[in-house]
């Protein structure tokens, strides 16, 4: 999605000014223009539609709990990854424990709603624009109608019900009970998202002409379609009602949910708009990395995209804060870390269960060199993780926890990489680490690994905002998994397993010949791996509170893999670093829904709080 930045201050003054973002705003200046100008010029109307789409909440690669350097996003908050830097509030002091806060993730009413309005706006003054042809104004208000629908799933995935506001609200001092609206119940939230976006999809164009090829089409509004329905079939599976619906979804809706999620995912796949990327199938690491780089949303997969523009103003920092350590160029770097859950979530090639190969027999396996340990993993685990000895740019990722001089003489590494790591053994000097880290101090990767899906090898100018990796809001990779994961609730397992043997057939993974709901979560859990996915995955199917042993996140810390080189025979063996120094986790059932913001409450008495939370 191209964006620009265009202020819609309520129903009052518009601030324009174009960038080279914005592929379909003819590009010049403009002083302040009053809402009767705007709906008198075409122009002007889809630069307010730009700005609709520009606030968009679409938990990107600059979306962060709070600040950025606190590296909480939605891998590191999920059992995908931890962050490096040793900061507050959980990625430090391995002796504490970290309680998943009440306002995680949170979009504050004020905010939110704020968007939602302008929606509402918009769509009520659409029908007075004389400068718009009838079709006109239908595209314009299906697109509309997608954005506030697509706003409300935001929110309702933190909050369960919400106010369900559709008409514009006007501020009389005489009578503020007007604008105090109760919050609807869960269900009826899912209704209206399924229901908008459905009806959306039928006034929508199937494709964009290059003018508008980022903004919604039929598919888009569909794929909405697909993953809310997901979640609220998730929902009442596996959740429980509290507050007469305002939180939870009736057991006896599971199924229809489910069906429309099908219906969605179908729809989408049959369409013939969109195929699995697979351009170089001779190189399925390759093929895999290469559809999330630079330039390269245009793949035939991406159904709905957010593009970035550096010289728009519009770049991102992902690049910056999440490089490898000797990769950073001057400081940050590091950011997300992969966990050795998540490694070893990969399986073989052969379709074997994913556990590295560590020992035999009791005794430590030797390796010649670190990469080895990964032969014949998923060609996926290649494109998305840097591990020690992934090939980078023009040398290799380093991470090494120490050497061993005998039996009972070993040396760890005891500083991050530049904090000279080095010992002295028999006259010959050795290093104790790897360029990118082996101890548990400083800001390098306390895992073993770093997050390789998005980084650009490619970028030269390693400063904050100089990245353009576009992000995928939807692809069609998602919607095999959903139609895959409905289908099985559905108790259509034959269908549910053509879909996921699709996704290994490109991955380069043996296929099943069987399937379960098991192997649909695990499929989904590494092909969406790092985009966003997880933990909201972990919440709506209600895991999220179980033991990390069972699969959720009570207990979690996060496994690294230690590497140590044998200086005897110049060969690696293996541990698994359990006592990162890194808080352990506590998800509580109450945090499957955000606490509603103190001020929002305050501003609205006819809220009721989400449960286990106080006012």
């Amino acid at each position: 999605m191209n964006t620009t930045i265009i202020r819609n201050i309520g129903c009052g003054l518009l601030l324009l000014g174009a960038t080279a973002c914005a592929d379909y705003l003819e590009k010049e200046a403009f002083d302040i223009i009053t809402p009767e100008q705007v709906w008198k010029d075409p122009k002007l109307i889809n630069g307010v539609m730009v700005n609709l789409y520009d606030n968009m909440n679409l938990e990107d690669f600059n979306y962060w709990q709070r600040d950025a350097w606190r590296l909480q996003n939605a891998s590191s908050m999920s059992d995908e990854a931890q962050g490096s830097f040793q900061k507050d509030p959980m990625f430090d002091n391995g002796n504490a424990t970290y309680t998943y806060e009440d306002a995680l993730f949170e979009q504050k009413f004020s905010d939110r709603y704020k968007f939602i309005r302008n929606c509402n706006d918009f769509i009520s003054q659409l029908e007075e624009a004389t400068s718009l042809s009838d079709s006109e104004k239908k595209l314009l208000l299906a697109e509309s109608r997608f954005i506030r629908a697509f706003h409300y799933f935001t929110m309702v995935k933190r909050y369960g019900g919400v106010p369900l506001i559709t008409e514009p609200q006007v501020y009389d001092p005489n009578n503020l009970e007007a604008l105090m609206v109760p919050r609807d119940k869960e269900v009826d939230i899912y209704n209206f998202i399924v229901k908008e976006s459905q009806e959306a999809a039928q006034d929508l164009p199937e494709t964009r002409g290059a003018d508008a090829k980022y903004r919604a089409n039929k598919y888009v509004a569909l794929a909405l379609c697909s993953r809310a329905a997901l979640y609220a079939g998730s929902i009442a599976r596996y959740g429980t009602v509290q507050l007469d619906g305002l939180v939870g979804i009736p057991s006896s809706e599971a199924d229809r949910f489910f069906q429309i999620s099908y219906d969605a995912s179908k729809a989408i796949i049959n369409s013939g708009q969109y195929t699995l990327y697979n351009k170089k199938p001779d190189n399925k690491a390759q093929n895999y990395c290469d559809m999330f780089l630079k330039g390269n949303g245009d793949n035939g997969e991406y159904i709905f995209q957010k593009q970035y523009n550096v010289a728009g103003g519009k770049g991102h920092d992902w690049d910056k804060r999440n490089a490898p350590f000797s990769y950073r160029a001057g400081g940050w770097g590091c950011g997300i870390a992969p966990t050795l859950e998540m490694v070893e979530t990969y399986e073989y090639i052969d379709g074997s269960e994913g556990t590295l190969k560590l020992e035999e027999n009791g005794k430590p396996v030797r390796y010649d060199k670190p990469y080895d340990v990964f032969t014949n993993k998923d060609p996926r685990l290649f494109a998305s993780v840097y591990m020690p000895g992934s090939p980078c740019q023009t040398t290799e990722i380093e991470w090494m926890r120490g050497i061993i001089v005998s039996d009972n003489e070993r040396y760890p590494a005891t500083s991050q990489p530049d904090g000279g790591n080095t010992v002295e053994v028999n006259g010959v000097t050795y290093s104790t680490s790897g360029k990118d880290g082996g101890a548990d101090a400083g800001d390098a990767s306390k895992t073993g690994f770093y997050q390789k899906k998005f980084w650009d090898e490619t970028l030269t100018d390693m400063n904050m905002g100089k990245s353009e990796t576009p992000w995928p809001v939807f692809r069609l990779g998602e919607f095999y998994l959903n139609l895959a994961e409905a289908a099985m609730e559905l108790n259509n397992s034959s269908e549910a397993l053509e879909a996921v043997n699709k996704i290994r057939e490109r991955a380069g993974i043996a296929l099943l010949s069987s399937i379960n709901m098991e192997k649909v979560r695990h499929e989904r859990r590494v092909e969406l791996a790092f985009e966003g996915h997880r933990f909201w995955d972990m919440k709506r199917w209600r895991i999220a509170h179980l033991d990390a042993k069972q699969g959720g996140l009570n207990g979690f810390r996060g496994t690294a893999l230690y590497p140590w080189h044998d200086i005897r025979d110049d060969k690696y063996v293996f541990e698994r670093g359990y006592n990162s120094p890194k808080q352990l986790r506590i998800f509580l059932e109450k945090n499957y829904y955000t606490k509603i913001n103190q001020d929002d409450m305050n501003s609205n008495p006819n809220l009721i709080q989400n449960p286990g939370f106080t006012n």
